[in-house]
């Protein structure tokens, strides 16, 4: 991989968590950040003066300030010869280009909060860039998570699947966690022993290849007349599998209205 310059314009925690990773992975020349904010240093990032200092000093530019004020945080700056990665939420490519002048080279992204831990899920979609360059792109985001490839038009579907849904996922973990604190445990006890069960069945369900083979390991835990099938009994009557997937469809609403500026 090509070792290069990166730059954050917004060093937010989720410029921090993917500023780390970088660190951490050795891959690039040097790290910068420019934010407004005084307490933005972190120690992974030399903080550039000035936005046009840092997009002066960076080769690949990511830009993590919040939608709402990106038209004001990139006014003014030169991107010609930079690749431009955005990980803004609702801010489409064609928006991207009209917000940085001169850029040519283009990488939307959206990751998720799992970067703090190394593991985000980071849907991107390249533009402008020769096969070289998605390749860095590509090496860059894999710093901090899987790295997949999409076209745009998956991006709203994206924000809600993985984008959103570790909320949903740590707040059943949370209700397991309590479930154990209820029922006599230290939060500690009930924290570890849930955690490690719901990492352990990911790791099962990584194997399957259809819906039904999923559910197949579902069924292969719930024996006839056991405990676990009145587990499930109870979730059916709570509708939910629905309820999960409506959760999404919801996600997945606000952020089409997002990208349409709604």
């Amino acid at each position: 991989m090509k070792r290069v310059n990166v730059g954050f314009i917004g060093y937010g925690n989720m410029a921090k968590a993917i500023a780390a990773s970088f660190s951490s992975c050795g891959k690039t020349d040097g790290i910068r950040a420019y934010d407004v904010s005084s307490s933005a240093p972190d120690g992974n990032a030399e903080m550039c003066a000035s936005a046009s200092e840092l997009v002066s000093r960076s080769d690949v530019v990511f830009l993590s300030v919040k939608p709402q004020s990106a038209a004001d945080a990139l006014s003014g700056l030169d991107f010609s010869g930079k690749i431009v990665v955005s990980i803004m939420a609702g801010t489409n490519i064609a928006k991207l280009r009209s917000l940085c002048k001169g850029a040519e080279k283009i990488v939307r992204v959206m990751p998720n909060l799992c970067a703090r831990v190394g593991k985000s899920v980071n849907a991107y979609c390249p533009v402008g860039l020769d096969e070289e360059e998605t390749k860095l792109a590509e090496d860059l985001l894999s710093c901090f998570g899987l790295a997949e490839k999409f076209d745009e038009s998956y991006f709203d579907v994206i924000t809600g699947l993985t984008g959103s849904s570790p909320a949903y996922t740590f707040r059943y973990a949370r209700a397991l966690t309590e479930c154990g604190v209820r029922n006599g445990m230290t939060f500690e006890q009930a924290r570890d022993m849930s955690l490690y069960c719901v990492s352990a069945c990911m790791d099962m369900l990584s194997s399957a290849s259809s819906l039904d083979e999923m559910q197949t390991m579902i069924n292969n835990v719930c024996s006839k007349g056991g405990t676990t099938i009145e587990g499930i009994y109870a979730l059916d009557k709570g509708n939910f599998d629905e309820l999960v997937i409506s959760a999404v469809n919801a996600a997945i609403s606000r952020s089409r209205e997002l990208s349409s500026g709604k």
